[in-house]
């Protein structure tokens, strides 16, 4: 079934859920009034479909800020499939907008680069902002993809009265951070929280191990998974490892053509690849039911880009999944050194260090990390993380 069918159906048979009806209540039908909404909610809630309701309203014109091309294209069907005039810009030649007065309009942030897109957009007169995977601001903003520091400028550039921010892990000193950017009152709704389906290990496994260890991963996957790595050259490497050993492996990375990623995303979609070997944007704020395990083949550097990439699988309440990352101490030298000056990811590389280093819950901790609350980390054991796994049989 293609993902255009796909989409439609979902829109139909999802209900609204209590952190979804609050948003929408909170942003009205009329698009003139002042709201600005943070919302974090876990990976596969259906934070989309809050702003797919909201992007019907015939008085809207959404602008919606995209990260990533594949994560555009599916935003685009479902806007499609909910009856909303869109235009997609992100990963396009021509980024027209839509026909005055409603609809969407999907672009990349580095679009807002461009005075030409500027003058289109003020003529256009968008009236409600939605960010999508805004995490991105904090994790990305600073030294990788440094067009994202310019998207809170918007609310006050285009006079927008109403925004939504979206995402499934924003730390509170990065809400704090986007609040002082978009300089208006801005409410918060939801909180953080790992699937509750998902279990979650750290495996201590030094470089000589990893390879051996992965292979003994792949053969306990009846199901599709997925393996994160850093390189393009070691996404090659693991998928012709794995071809060897039988199972039907695809590599994606940044080195592949724009028709090439597609491709690959309807092929995993549909089910033909059992494994996935990618560098960590894949899947971002996408549905790929069948991807029950990821193996994160080495940490990143924050928590936050740990629990965005074990979020890519047991997505949703009734979905079972399972997220492996191997670590080592020796691995933290090498992730320092990537850091460069930066005061914001030095200290999210010590957060992260203090993670590996806790005795206590894996789930509790990152709940407490994400959400500021003080719950001790002697509470029951959850069952699903190393740590409790261990006290369980122990």
């Amino acid at each position: 079934m293609r993902l255009a069918q796909t989409f439609a159906m979902e829109t139909q048979e999802r209900q609204l859920r209590p952190f979804q009806k609050e948003v929408l209540e909170i942003l009205g039908t009329d698009p003139r009034l002042i709201r600005h909404v943070i919302c974090v909610a876990p990976t596969g809630s259906g934070k989309s479909l809050i702003y797919e309701r909201a992007a019907a309203s015939p008085l809207r014109r959404t602008l919606l800020i995209t990260p990533l091309i594949a994560l555009a294209r599916q935003q685009f069907q479902q806007l499609k499939a909910s009856g909303v005039r869109v235009t997609l810009g992100a990963g396009e030649r021509e980024a027209l907008p839509p026909p005055p007065r409603s609809g969407a309009w999907i672009l990349s942030p580095e679009m807002l680069l461009s005075s030409s897109r500027q003058a289109m957009l003020k003529k256009w007169n968008p009236n409600f902002l939605v960010v999508d995977e805004c995490h991105c601001l904090w994790d990305w903003g600073e030294s990788f993809r440094p067009a994202f520091l310019e998207v809170p400028k918007l609310v006050s550039g285009f006079d927008l009265p109403q925004s939504l921010w979206l995402t499934a892990t924003l730390p509170p000193k990065a809400r704090a951070a986007l609040k002082r950017e978009i300089s208006f009152p801005c409410i918060e709704v939801g909180q953080f929280a790992l699937p509750a389906s998902l279990k979650f290990y750290l495996h201590r496994a030094s470089w000589p191990e990893r390879l051996q260890k992965t292979m003994q991963w792949a053969l306990t996957q009846k199901e599709g998974g997925l393996i994160f790595v850093s390189t393009r050259k070691d996404t090659l490497r693991i998928t012709r490892l794995l071809t060897a050993m039988g199972k039907q492996v695809v590599s994606y990375h940044g080195g592949l053509s724009s028709e090439e990623r597609r491709n690959i995303e309807n092929l995993v979609f549909d089910q033909n690849y059992q494994i996935v070997v990618a560098t960590s944007a894949f899947g971002m704020g996408m549905n790929f039911p069948h991807l029950k395990s990821v193996l994160l083949w080495q940490s990143p550097s924050s928590i936050l880009a740990l629990v965005q990439a074990i979020g890519r699988v047991g997505r949703g309440t009734d979905r079972f999944g399972q997220a492996t990352v191997f670590w080592d101490p020796g691995d933290f030298q090498l992730l320092e050194w990537s850091l460069g000056e930066s005061k914001q990811r030095h200290q999210d590389f010590l957060d992260l260090i203090r993670f590996y280093e806790s005795k206590g819950c894996r789930r509790l901790w990152l709940k407490n990390y994400f959400n500021e609350k003080t719950q001790t980390l002697t509470s029951e054991p959850c069952h699903g993380c190393d740590v409790c796994m261990r006290l369980f049989q122990g």
